[in-house]
């Protein structure tokens, strides 16, 4: 049922028996309240005044989130209850301005969790511009770390890091926003350029998928972001998961947050806009995957005893073998670690970990996926696949260089002892074939690249083991600066000389069965 009011004067309104409603101006009167169930929304297509003793709440549960929509201008607080299912990490946004930290952190309702140790109060923003290991920075009372500050107000468009001792809500008190949110990427570190931001609004807004095309927050800012990580990052309880062009449509609940990487920090366009104007309302179950996914797709595995990790695979008909910005998704991470995996991209690999990587539907035959493994010394590591909607009878092997075996791994794992430590590419990697596999087969490797680790070390991946190989590079107006003779080991990496100056370079790869030049920029 919808209503449709001109002038709403209220003194107490519970919507909770109807799915949406309508209002052309809405007034709260003193002692008037107004109470926005689970699943439930109101749109005001003027102005909501709310006087200073009366109320407007909007509540969320488990399975559903109420919302509100302004049109224009909003007088008075509202608050907006956002249930926090469990006592794991969430990142979270504020759904209103003016939501004071300090008396937030303090309310007993919200439960939130405290460190007796060092005094840090569970809520925190990811601050860039610190070490590794510390770039969460927790609301302090009286800090003395560099990961600890006195917060003041949540800030519009900002996520941050938050968990209670409980399952429960977390209460936001404070105005409806009505403009545009610019969540600005300023305080950022050459080497970090991930943020942390989030939904401002109390409603819904498109994030990946919309109609007409192109109006959601991922298509409207893809410009603003690094072309390797176009996606919105959501941290799932264990792990991050991305959302982008790939994904199922996707809609932010009121308080979601959420991880990007900005393109740059440099340039006017150092931003990530929040529309007005594509808030909305959602009804239905308050989760992110909202349809059935049918796109052929590979999930590969590795484990290590209790310890699991995956990265995934999905194909199109519209994508390439190289980087397909908005489909391809770098893995977020702050730190490298011990036990991972990823692939690199099959063409033009510039050396950056994928969990996610899209790959034509018309080269199955022909693709050799290089797998990033990082593992330690001495382990022994499984592989399995799980794969979906794949044309019939054709199969996920692993190949492994080292050995020079080929095997199935959708049907039973490859389990391998490791002697030396896998920091990468290099040894592991992945084909999709409709005939069985053998180490003589013959396979196009379309994986050889060149890129730099810094700007002292080439790394060169893709190259047979013990082929033997010549680098030479050579400045842009012909003069060699270098050669280097080899003998490959499937990653091989070449210090640069110290003398290089920053400019564009030309290297030059040779090998028994391969050729490949490439402009190199020394920063």
């Amino acid at each position: 049922m919808k209503f449709n009011l001109e002038k709403l004067l209220l003194v107490s309104l519970i919507i909770c028996a109807i799915n949406y409603t309508n209002s052309q101006e809405l007034h709260v009167a003193s002692g008037g309240s107004i109470y926005i169930s689970p699943g439930d929304a109101l749109h005001v297509n003027n102005y909501l005044t709310i006087n200073a003793a009366g109320s407007l709440t909007i509540d969320s549960d488990a399975t559903s989130s109420g919302s509100i929509v302004v049109f224009r201008q909003t007088i008075g607080n509202i608050t907006y209850k956002r249930h926090i299912p469990d006592t794991d990490w969430h990142l979270v946004s504020a759904p209103v301005t003016n939501q004071n930290i300090p008396s937030f952190v303090t309310d007993p309702i919200n439960n939130v969790t405290t460190n007796p140790a060092n005094g840090n109060f569970a809520v925190g923003y990811y601050k860039n511009t610190n070490n590794a290991g510390q770039k969460w920075t927790y609301y302090n009372a009286s800090p003395s770390a560099p990961n600890q500050e006195t917060l003041t107000d949540f800030a519009s468009g900002q996520g941050y890091s938050t968990k209670r001792t409980t399952e429960g809500e977390f209460i936001f008190t404070g105005t409806v926003l009505n403009s545009d949110v610019d969540a600005t990427f300023t305080a950022s570190s050459a080497s970090d350029l991930w943020f942390c931001i989030g939904n401002p609004y109390p409603s819904f807004t498109a994030a990946n998928k919309s109609t007409p095309a192109g109006f959601n927050l991922l298509e409207q800012n893809l410009s603003r972001l690094d072309p390797n990580f176009a996606g919105l990052y959501f941290w799932n309880g264990s792990d991050y998961e991305v959302i982008n062009s790939t994904s199922p449509t996707v809609y932010l609940s009121p308080g979601q947050a959420f991880m990007v990487k900005a393109r740059t920090v440099n340039q006017s366009t150092s931003f990530f806009r929040f529309f007005k104007s594509l808030q909305t309302h959602q009804t239905g179950a308050n989760t992110f995957f909202r349809s059935i996914d049918t796109t052929p797709s590979i999930i590969v595995k590795l484990s290590n005893g209790d310890i699991e990790k995956s990265t995934e695979l999905k194909y199109f008909d519209n994508v390439t073998n190289g980087l397909d910005i908005g489909y391809d998704a770098g893995r977020y991470r702050e730190n490298t670690p011990n036990f991972s995996l990823d692939t690199h991209l099959v063409a033009d690999s510039k050396g950056i970990d994928f969990m996610l990587q899209c790959l034509p539907k018309d080269t199955y035959e022909t693709q050799v996926i290089p797998l990033s493994v990082r593992a330690q010394a001495n382990s022994t590591i499984h592989f399995k696949a799980n794969a979906k909607n794949l044309p019939q009878n054709v199969d996920v092997y692993i190949e492994d260089r080292e050995k020079n075996i080929f095997q199935k791994i959708d049907e039973t794992p490859y389990k391998v002892t490791i002697t030396t430590v896998q920091n990468g590419i290099g040894r592991f990697y992945l084909h999709t074939s409709s005939k069985t596999l053998k180490i003589e087969d013959t396979v196009a490797k379309e994986n050889l690249a060149i890129y730099k680790t810094d700007d002292t070390t080439l790394r060169i991946v893709g190259l047979e083991v013990l082929n033997k190989a010549t680098l030479k590079m050579y400045s842009v107006n012909g003069q060699k600066v270098m050669t280097k003779e080899f003998t490959t080991n499937g990653v091989q990496d070449i210090l640069l000389p110290a003398s290089l100056s920053t400019g564009v370079y030309i290297v030059q790869l040779t090998s028994e069965n391969n050729n490949l030049s490439k402009k190199i920029i020394i920063e």
